[in-house]
């Protein structure tokens, strides 16, 4: 993928080709922002155009050499995606079992950074959710992005860049990546075959992530058959997946349709009564965020929440 094919990030895409004309590449770089608005895509179209071997005038990768195919496929030998996959593959491990980015794989990493390059012109080493790296990984990556070899460019993406540790944030380039309109989101999702008016009720709840409205039109779809009567917040519920790793995101998803619902009437109700018990309403659901990050069985949570809302005449059946 190119960059020209990936829509919204204009502003960071437009910094990204200025280091490569003036050829003053950041050894180590942070791209922050909401998850799912193309950081993980844009940084391997950035590998590309520093590798390409047919680069155009726009500094756009052409696709078509063998750099960027051998890129494009993860094989290439000196361009290295760090994501839960890479870990739990690297350590013999379930990717469903991964929580954090470990040790092991900064060592891996950092060991391969030491190796002369065998193909490459630039070496690039990209850690997604690097806000997760535990103390120790964090700790052991610092002597190598503040004096990597030359033409090494460590890449670390995050969603929550408030959380890493200071010092790695002062050794690195940040370049900030802006939530996608709803417009854009609506594209993306008919550009993969997802319905218009499914798509566009998706982005409307997305908070500017394509991650989100994957997730949100795959819900709408499990919950289209359901019966629109007084069961549905029990139907939504039995519709969910049964183990917690499936069943957590997508009730986290409920509980931020609801919210924005509930958020959205907050702001229109004029009357103060009223008013005070949306407020209310939010505190609720604040708790229902916090007690889905504990032991707590998610379909039971979503239950209880959708009864609440709609007993405080929201109505979630518009909602889902």
């Amino acid at each position: 993928m190119s960059f020209a094919q990936i829509k919204g990030q204009d502003f960071a895409i437009k910094n990204l080709k200025k280091f490569i004309q003036t050829g003053k590449v950041p050894p180590a770089m942070i791209f922050y922002g909401p998850a799912g608005v193309g950081k993980a895509k844009i940084a391997l179209a950035f590998a590309r155009a520093l590798n390409c071997q047919n680069l155009g005038a726009d500094f756009e990768p052409c696709e078509m050499c063998q750099s960027c195919k051998q890129i494009e496929m993860q094989t290439h030998p000196d361009i290295i995606f760090a994501d839960y996959a890479y870990q739990a593959a690297l350590l013999k491990e379930e990717v469903d079992d991964q929580q954090n980015i470990k040790i092991e794989t900064v060592r891996s990493l950092t060991t391969a950074s030491q190796q002369k390059a065998v193909a490459a012109k630039w070496k690039v080493f990209i850690i997604d959710k690097a806000e997760r790296l535990v103390p120790a990984a964090a700790n052991a990556l610092l002597k190598f992005i503040e004096e990597p070899p030359q033409n090494t460019v460590w890449i670390l993406i995050s969603s929550k860049r408030e959380t890493m540790l200071s010092t790695i944030k002062s050794r690195c380039q940040s370049i900030s990546f802006a939530p996608l309109s709803t417009q854009i989101i609506t594209e993306i999702l008919q550009d993969n075959y997802i319905e218009k008016d499914l798509a566009q009720k998706a982005a409307v709840f997305a908070e500017g992530s394509t991650e989100n409205a994957f997730l949100i039109a795959s819900l709408l779809e499990d919950f289209a058959p359901l019966d629109r009567d007084a069961s549905f917040a029990t139907q939504v519920a039995l519709n969910l997946p049964r183990t917690l790793a499936q069943a957590r995101p997508k009730v986290n998803i409920i509980l931020d349709m609801l919210a924005q619902k509930i958020h959205k009437n907050w702001l229109n109700e004029q009357d103060e009564k009223t008013k005070n018990k949306l407020a209310k309403l939010i505190q609720d659901f604040v708790f229902y965020k916090k007690a889905l990050k504990q032991n707590v069985a998610p379909q039971m949570l979503a239950e209880a929440a959708l009864v609440k809302a709609e007993n405080s005449n929201i109505n979630i059946q518009e909602i889902l």
